[in-house]
């Protein structure tokens, strides 16, 4: 089993996190340009759409891995794997943005672009998971915020993935179903917060 540190180490992961967030978010606008021709907002909305819900996925996950990082005490290599998987994934996602830019209205383009996505949320369940180990998260973490991070975190895959099947249906009109992943992860938070409030009181004496 590999042994939990402390120290400098744990920074510098936080600090190198920090700068692939920083970098993905920022390379999102370089593919953000006018199509030849006539100038169409209509014709420029899914790329516009596109990057608002990038940016906007990029941005959350960004808040959910700082929440979970301050609910870790320590870091092993399991950890630090999980983190560099997340992050590939994150550093990703500029280019299905830039996909959706130039790939008209083929159902592919879509379900590349949401899965991609999806991707990046199950990575991160698989991080809370790494964090949430004894030794490594914080001694006064309960099972239940536990619980109510995990499904709350459930609300990115379910509209992603969702969005991909209804691609073979609606091509680039299934990008707008990405708008109910506010409302999806409202629902699950509340959920999660019921799951947490039970678990923990069947385990106060």
């Amino acid at each position: 089993m590999d042994k939990v540190r402390h120290g400098l180490g744990f920074e510098r992961m936080l600090f190198f996190s920090d700068g692939v967030f920083a970098i993905a978010i920022t390379l999102l606008v370089i593919d953000l340009r006018p199509a030849p021709g006539p100038f169409s907002l209509w014709t420029a909305a899914p790329h516009i759409l596109a990057f608002c819900v990038s940016f906007f996925v990029i941005g959350q996950y960004w808040m959910a891995h700082h929440e979970l990082m301050e609910t870790v005490q320590g870091y092993d290599r399991r950890l630090l794997s999980a983190n560099l998987l997340f992050l590939a994934a994150v550093a990703f996602l500029p280019f299905p943005t830039g996909v959706v830019a130039v790939g008209n209205d083929r159902p592919s383009v879509v379900q590349f672009y949401a899965l991609s996505l999806a991707l990046v949320g199950v990575l991160l369940e698989a991080l809370v998971f790494a964090a949430h180990r004894p030794g490594v998260m914080k001694p006064d973490l309960t099972r239940g915020a536990t619980a109510h991070r995990l499904i709350g975190g459930l609300a990115s895959p379910l509209v992603f993935c969702g969005t991909a099947v209804a691609a073979n249906y609606l091509n680039h009109g299934a990008l707008w179903l990405l708008l109910l992943l506010f409302p999806v992860r409202h629902a699950l938070g509340r959920v999660g917060a019921v799951v947490e409030r039970r678990i923990d009181g069947e385990a106060t004496p």
